[in-house]
């Protein structure tokens, strides 16, 4: 009677516990397919708790939980990333650094969550992204004239990404902004740090086929040295501004606009043969109708006058007679050289 009686309770333990495992497996399956729905809707909170509810149900039933353990664990690292790519929606509608930050924060936990779960694809998708997010920030805060926090922003990104061509572009932009100390747009101090940072573009663009880049880069880099060059140039900084515009040269070999502010700031240094040299060059790559080469051959005819060449020299003056060049080309072919005519 004792053994029927133990043999009963043991019985009646067995189907409870049975009763238990199918309801905790049922329950594990419940919830990953309601997660799996919340995540349909968009509720991609709820749907992470419920699938965090169902892992952890599957985990409590052991071997049997493993087939829910292996469908849950391949989905969570998948909503996390689908979680970051909603919040990526709203930061492109609001165009706010909030939601902006809000969506880095997003893919930096979706990309945690991958590696705790061993997803590489979705680990590196995320990982490949977060560069991209802070370079926008970057963007963004220098839009606004926050030139220190589009400068930390950027170099976020190239900590995280040490080969992102556009990053090293935008490092360039920022730090001529902030050397651009008297607000005129253009640099005043540091040219060569200014220039590391686009070539570091130039180079990265080329190692990663980013054209785009190493040629807006090197477009950037001559255009700064060319604005820099002329002023120093109209300041009689001449030594300054033979540097740069060389150097403009080196990322343009056919900048008119480089070669014409050569000659110009040769004839002020007297070097006029260099002036011919450079002039003819300017006019060799000069691409624009006889106003923009007037200002060219009004610098080759000045320097061919310092060489005593008076025919070349009002020949080449003939040739400045349009726009702002033409009354005083007109004045030194009448009255130092005395030109034949003074008609173009």
């Amino acid at each position: 009677m004792k053994a029927f009686k133990i043999s009963t309770i043991a019985a009646v333990l067995v189907m409870m516990a049975t009763t238990v495992f199918a309801q905790t497996q049922t329950e594990a399956i419940n919830a990953f397919n309601k997660g799996l729905e919340e995540a349909q809707a968009n509720n991609y909170d709820e749907a992470i708790r419920l699938l965090e509810d169902a892992l952890e149900m599957a985990n409590k039933l052991g071997p049997d939980g493993a087939d829910v353990k292996e469908r849950v664990e391949g989905q969570i690292p998948t909503i996390y990333f689908r979680k970051a790519a909603n919040e990526y929606k709203s930061f492109q509608q609001s165009k706010s650094l909030e939601d902006l930050e809000t969506t880095i924060a997003a893919f930096q936990e979706a990309g945690e969550v991958a590696n705790e779960f061993n997803s590489d694809q979705i680990a590196g998708r995320a990982r490949g992204i977060v560069p991209q997010l802070y370079y926008q920030e970057s963007v963004l805060y220098y839009s606004r004239e926050e030139f220190t926090q589009a400068d930390e922003a950027v170099q976020e990104a190239l900590n995280l990404n040490s080969n992102y061509a556009l990053a090293y572009y935008q490092k360039a932009k920022i730090f001529k902004k902030i050397n651009d100390t008297d607000g005129d747009g253009i640099i005043d101090q540091g040219y060569d740090e200014m220039l590391r940072w686009y070539d570091q573009a130039i180079t990265k663009g080329q190692a990663t086929n980013n054209e785009e880049v190493v040629q807006k880069s090197r477009d950037a880099a001559h255009d700064e040295l060319l604005a820099a060059g002329s002023r120093a140039s109209g300041n009689d900084e001449l030594d300054l501004a033979f540097d740069l515009l060389t150097r403009a040269i080196e990322y343009n070999a056919e900048s008119s606009d480089a070669f014409y502010r050569l000659a110009e700031a040769h004839n002020k240094a007297g070097n006029p043969e260099q002036a011919v040299e450079n002039a003819n060059r300017a006019l060799e790559f000069e691409s624009g109708g006889r106003t923009d080469r007037a200002k060219i051959y009004y610098e080759l005819g000045y320097a061919h006058q310092s060489l005593g060449n008076k025919a070349e020299a009002c020949d080449a003056l003939t040739n400045a007679l349009y726009g702002s060049f033409k009354s005083p080309a007109e004045h030194i072919m009448e009255y130092e050289l005395k030109c034949d005519s003074t008609a173009p």
